[in-house]
């Protein structure tokens, strides 16, 4: 038996369960919140195959081609269906019809820079424990949280439920996903109490506190954290 089929089997996993959030995404049939478990298993997916395959030593370049491509789909095209959604919802009354209904198509400038750093990850081969750029799934969840945050009735909904800050938004995080910065890696290679490993350690702990006190409205908060984190430390 072809071991790789296990590995590749759950990549298909989870570009089938992206293509189902995709679908109600668009269908709107269902809130946000209940569709982001679906994103999560995705997640757990994405991770599942990399670490069966390394188990099973099958790492293949298809099967690294072939996560890239389920990729796009729960971690590229879902979070850019979310921002176009939102900006549907959302209205101006400085700008006209015409223009109005084409905005909401901005939101997908997330899905072609997840596709471009996507595609540099699969022909880049560094573990140096760190990423270059954003990684997609980690953006992926923090836009989830944005929008249910924004479905809610507070002074937070109403600050994130416009064209200005959703604009904005989605142009930071463009150029987060294709930029070259380095992000810490929380793929350990090993448990030990190196200067990596501390870092990695403090920051899951800080997020756990931060998600038992602030729950969803964590999220956000996390992800500035995470990124002024790697900044500081490649800094020094």
């Amino acid at each position: 038996m072809n071991l790789s089929v296990i590995p590749n089997s759950i990549t298909f996993l989870n570009l089938f369960v992206g293509i189902i959030a995709v679908i109600l995404l668009i269908e709107n049939s269902l809130d946000v919140s209940d569709i982001f478990i679906l994103t999560l298993i995705c997640i757990f997916l994405d991770y599942l195959d990399g670490f069966i395959a390394r188990l099973l030593k099958v790492q293949s370049k298809f099967g690294s081609n072939l996560d890239s491509l389920a990729d796009i789909i729960s971690f590229g095209f879902v979070p850019g269906i979310i921002i176009y959604n939102m900006l549907k919802e959302t209205h101006s009354d400085s700008i006209g019809s015409i223009l109005s209904s084409l905005i909401p198509f901005l939101g997908f400038i997330i899905t072609l820079s997840s596709a471009f750093r996507l595609a540099r990850f699969s022909t880049e081969n560094k573990n140096d424990g760190f990423f270059r750029g954003l990684p997609t799934p980690a953006n992926t969840i923090m836009i989830y949280s944005i929008a249910i945050i924004g479905s809610s009735d507070n002074f937070f909904s109403k600050m994130i439920m416009n064209y200005n800050f959703l604009i904005l938004l989605s142009i930071i995080i463009s150029l987060l996903l294709v930029s070259r910065i380095k992000l810490i890696n929380f793929k350990f290679l090993d448990f030990s109490l190196s200067r990596l490993n501390k870092i990695r350690y403090l920051l899951i702990i800080l997020f756990i506190v931060l998600l038992l006190f602030l729950k969803i409205n964590a999220i956000p908060l996390a992800m500035i954290l995470y990124i002024l984190s790697s900044l500081v430390y490649n800094r020094i």
